[in-house]
């Protein structure tokens, strides 16, 4: 006798050992979403873009960029995943920026800057519990665009906001929950 637990699916079967189960690139080993999930996220990630670029034309400016669409991706696919939340959306980005426009103050520029700062930035946000990996692309842009601070942080904010803000009228029309928590 083993002093070690076999697994049920490795215990033989009519005296014969199990296979064990064998990974194949061609099977995804997670179920597919519902087709009402996946008309939901679809539809309300569309909603949710052309909101941003409501918002931008009205502004004349750009708010549909592209780690908010990566965003709108986690928030609407998986809205009950911690990385959904709205304290990880708002606060990953927000983080991002924070550190990018510290490390251009310092004047540290170019892809080399936005590889140390992307860096900083995911190591900020898991110290302080607001992973969101869309905010890394967050990083990545303000080094390689270097916008101005007061003009990038509060369109992003703006943006970030009512993603969430979407999502959340998505799920109460749906009766579904969201956000599973604030704080």
């Amino acid at each position: 006798m083993s002093i070690f637990r076999v697994p049920k699916a490795y215990v033989p079967v009519d005296g014969r050992p199990a296979e064990e189960p064998r990974a194949r690139w061609w099977r995804v080993a997670e179920p597919r979403p519902s087709r009402r999930t996946t008309a939901s996220a679809a539809v309300t990630t569309s909603v949710a873009l052309a909101v941003l670029v409501a918002v931008g034309t009205a502004l004349h400016q750009t708010v549909l960029i592209p780690p908010l669409a990566a965003t709108t991706a986690i928030v609407t696919a998986t809205p009950a995943s911690p990385l959904a939340q709205p304290r990880h959306v708002l606060g990953a980005h927000m983080l991002a920026c924070l550190v990018c426009f510290t490390v251009l103050a310092l004047g540290w520029h170019g892809p080399w800057a936005a590889a140390v700062a992307c860096g900083v930035a995911c190591g900020v946000v898991l110290v302080l519990k607001v992973a969101h990996p869309p905010a890394m692309a967050t990083a990545v842009m303000i080094m390689l665009t270097e916008p101005r601070a007061t003009h990038f942080v509060p369109l992003l904010a703006a943006g970030a906001s009512l993603l969430v803000l979407v999502q959340l009228v998505s799920s109460r029309v749906q009766r579904e929950v969201y956000p599973t928590s604030w704080w």
